[in-house]
Parts: structure tokens; sequence; C-alpha cells
């Protein structure tokens, strides 16, 4: 019996059918080698915008200390007043004003000639290394500006030879002539600063007189007593 044969037609509709099923395969094999989205059963995230978590990072900022180191004793501060004028004796009034604040006053000299010829009309107050925080106090101490503040310069206004030695220079202008400055408030320990050429010797010879002058008025108290114990006796 033979069997009968399709018609054309026929056949080539089967052949599209498995073309496109063959298609559709390839490409649901090929949408999954690349991941499903993410749905709400699961899965990861969508790469989005919004999805991105930002993470903060704490920044340390250093803490910077500051150390001050305390002003120097006014016993330790040397200083030397210079007449920067034509007035005679126009250092008096500025050391006057210094010694109660127990500052070590040296000895006062006279700036060289040719500083003092140029007249100057305000003070300065010169500083040598180390001892700037010390030269703008006694410059505000005697109620001068901050401007009158300087670094000591190599061309010295005062001799190079036959000065005390010194840690702060005030150079005496015209303003502290006319106008003079007033004492400064006395120290706590009560001595004056004035060392002049001998340190400061004259307050421990005071002290120590004061002593002297204590055991000595003990040792006539006793012997008050021994004259009263006799008188008794006898």
């Amino acid at each position: 019996m033979n069997r009968q044969a399709a018609p054309v037609g026929e056949a080539a509709t089967w052949k599209g059918l498995v073309i496109i099923g063959g298609a559709v395969l390839v490409g649901l094999a090929v949408f999954a080698s690349f991941g499903t989205p993410t749905t709400a059963t699961g899965g990861s995230p969508p790469d989005t915008e919004a999805s991105r978590t930002k993470v903060t990072v704490p920044v340390t900022v250093p803490e910077v200390t500051t150390t001050s180191m305390p002003l120097r004793d006014p016993k330790d501060v040397k200083i030397v007043v210079a007449n920067g004028t034509s007035t005679s004796g126009g250092s008096k009034k500025v050391i006057e004003a210094l010694k109660p604040a127990c500052f070590a006053v040296q000895l006062p000299v006279d700036a060289i000639a040719k500083v003092k010829a140029e007249k100057r009309p305000t003070t300065t107050v010169y500083s040598t290394p180390g001892y700037e925080r010390e030269a703008a106090q006694i410059t505000t101490r005697l109620g001068l500006q901050t401007t009158a503040n300087a670094a000591l310069p190599p061309d010295l206004p005062i001799p190079k030879t036959g000065v005390p030695t010194y840690n702060v220079l005030v150079l005496v202008g015209q303003d502290l002539i006319d106008t003079p400055p007033q004492p400064l408030p006395p120290c706590e320990s009560g001595t004056t600063g004035s060392t002049g050429a001998g340190g400061s010797t004259s307050s421990t010879r005071r002290s120590g007189t004061t002593t002297t002058k204590a055991r000595t008025s003990s040792t006539k108290v006793g012997t008050s007593t021994t004259k009263a114990s006799t008188t008794s006796t006898t």
C-alpha cells in the first residue's frame, strides 16, 4: 500500500514552526545568561542611582594644642634705660616707674650722639632675642603704643662698651619727657627691682639688718629677766 505524499504547503508550514520554535529557545537561553531583574520574590536590586547606598567616612581632625609659656619673673628681666633726648636726666622718671614692679633696672646710659641729634619724638622699647614678650609687656605698662616695640638693631643706639648687661632696652623719646609714666603697681614680694651695679644686694642687706635687730632685742629681754631673778633671790 503506497503512502500519500504530504502537500507541499503543509510541509513548508511545519518547517517554519520548527525554525520559530528554535529561535524562541535560543532567545530564552541568551536572556537567562544575562540574569533577571529584581522582583518582589528576591534577587539583586537594579543598579540605579536611587538604590546605591552612600557611605559616609568620618574624618578625624587632629587637635592642635597651643602651649603659652608664662612671662619671665620681672626680677629676671634686665632693663637698661637710655636717654635719647637732649633733656638732662631724661631716664630718671622711667626708671622710677619701673622700679616698683621689681624689674632688674640697670644703671642708665646716654644714647650715642647721632641718636640724640635725631630728637626722637617717641620712645622705643627694644628686645633682645627671646625677650620679645617681656618687651611688649613693658611697652604696654609704660602706656606706649604697640608700635613702640622693636627688635634690637645691629646698629645700636647706645655705646657698645661700658653698658650693663640687658635684655630690654628702653630708648626714651620726647613723649616720656613731656608726659612721664606713672609708677607701676608694686610686685607681690614688695622688694624693689633696681639692681644698680650690685644686683639685688640692697634687698638682701635690708633683710639681714632686720634679723640682727630682732636678735639683739631678744638678748636684752633675756638680760632683764636675769636681773629680776637676782632681785627675787636677794
